[in-house]
């Protein structure tokens, strides 16, 4: 075979091989893809399931992550499959992250979860075509209290890298929160909450101190992301008080938040209020489209 021969087999050998990356790194940045391994902490496999928008950008797209709910002690990111496709129509990737649940794992695992989900995409921005700065986090009941922690401890050292991602923060852009149990744990009217009893080790040394690193409120500061929450009047599993004195906190600090409190609602707005939870609805989405740019 002439060497010229032999040049030019190598060349296609190489142009196919180009093609093929190219192929399989834009089928990869489309679509739904699940288990994405983020990392190990305390012998437990993390992983992360991530929706692409079907349309390739040439722009870096915000990110959307969903937490699901369960009372913390229940759940699987995969229940959040569907929403994450259809709001990665919005252009949006969307992700839904895994976390450790009680009572095998007790405060601050779920939080230091959520962090690593936060920190790994931060990490892998140019992988998977993404702003770093400008990740949102999303979630309702148990996954609301996750949303909302994450996004005021950010600026926090109170949790654990585990050597993870270490280079980078968990800071997000905004946060959005559906009958958030967000309420200050010292106060003794919520001693009895399934929050409280499900992830506050119950061996505690000093639980007051426990108690108040848990509760939202006491790591509320100027720098954190503006909040969008939303609360029925009628909840029966999370008292709306917890959201309404959150709020009272944020109008203190004249923080950039929006509330929505549904009249008649329960823990699902769309069962016992539909039309307005359809109100709601329009409402996230526009403060998503707002603060994704």
């Amino acid at each position: 075979m002439s060497d010229v021969l032999k040049c030019f087999i190598t060349f296609c050998i190489f142009l196919s091989s180009v093609a093929q990356g190219v192929e399989e790194n834009n089928n990869y940045l489309t679509g739904l893809h699940n288990n994405i391994p983020i990392g190990e902490i305390d012998g437990v496999s993390l992983s992360i399931n991530i929706a692409f928008p079907r349309v390739v950008s040439d722009e870096p797209r915000p990110v959307l992550i969903l937490i699901h709910g369960g009372g913390f002690i229940s759940g699987d990111k995969s229940s959040k499959n569907s929403q994450i496709q259809k709001l990665s129509k919005l252009g949006f990737v969307s992700a839904s992250a895994m976390y450790r649940l009680s009572p095998e794992f007790r405060f601050p695992a779920q939080i230091e979860d959520i962090q690593l989900a936060i920190r790994f995409l931060k990490a892998n921005a140019a992988r998977y075509h993404i702003n770093p700065e400008r990740i949102i986090l999303s979630g309702s009941s148990a996954g609301s209290y996750l949303a909302v922690m994450a996004g005021v401890a950010a600026n926090s050292n109170s949790f654990s890298h585990h050597g993870l991602y270490t280079e980078f923060d968990s800071s997000v852009r905004a946060v959005a929160a559906q009958s958030a149990p967000i309420g200050d744990f010292t106060l003794s009217k919520y001693a009895g909450r399934p929050t409280v009893q499900r992830l506050a080790e119950p061996e505690a040394v000093n639980l007051k101190e426990l108690l108040e690193v848990m509760s939202p409120v006491t790591h509320l500061d100027a720098g954190d992301p503006p909040f969008f929450l939303s609360h029925g009047d009628a909840d029966p599993v999370v008292p709306v008080d917890m959201s309404r004195e959150f709020v009272r906190e944020l109008q203190r600090l004249e923080h950039p938040y929006e509330y929505y409190e549904v009249t008649g609602g329960t823990h699902s707005f769309r069962r016992s209020a539909p039309e307005q939870a359809k109100v709601v609805f329009s409402a996230y989405l526009k403060f998503l489209q707002a603060w994704a740019h």
